[in-house]
């Protein structure tokens, strides 16, 4: 498949080849494409997404641009490669905040035994909350995956 033309969008079938959330960028391949597919952070908050491991496989629109291919819109996950390794049912426990960074749309808090559990964007916004203060102690309703502690649910007390 060529694509000589710049900002002309194909739809492609792409496999996450590697995803850093520290960094918010990742890369992407797909069958019939010379290089691999810039991703960006942003592209996956706009479709709602809060993470992507490796080999996940999305259906996506890419567009090339001067600086080579790039994903501009993620239609769906078709394959995930992300588990519960729990039974399944949610816990909930007290968390003490690490951080939580706003423009990177995650943060990190920590259970009392060290452990670290992961808070995305949406989220707060479930709560209209914008961020949670470093050092805030909330209590959560997490899972466990093969990525370790994921947040579901904040459980808001009334005071």
């Amino acid at each position: 498949m060529q694509m000589e033309n710049n900002n002309v969008l194909i739809k492609v079938l792409g496999r996450v080849k590697w995803f850093n959330q520290f960094k918010g960028y990742g890369f992407v391949s797909a069958e019939g494409l010379p290089e691999d597919i810039f991703l960006h952070f942003s592209v996956m908050a706009q479709a709602g997404i809060k993470r992507l491991n490796n080999d996940d496989v999305i259906l996506c629109n890419v567009a090339k641009s001067g600086k080579g291919f790039q994903v501009t819109k993620i239609i769906k996950v078709v394959e995930s490669n992300k588990y519960d390794v729990d039974d399944g049912v949610p816990q909930e426990a007290y968390v003490t905040m690490k951080w939580f960074n706003p423009s990177k749309g995650f943060g990190f808090a920590q259970l009392d035994s060290g452990e670290d559990v992961f808070i995305h964007a949406n989220l707060l916004r479930r709560y209209q909350l914008e961020t949670i203060e470093h050092g805030a102690r909330i209590k959560v309703l997490m899972h466990h995956t093969n990525f370790g502690y994921e947040a579901i649910d904040l459980k808001i007390e009334d005071e």
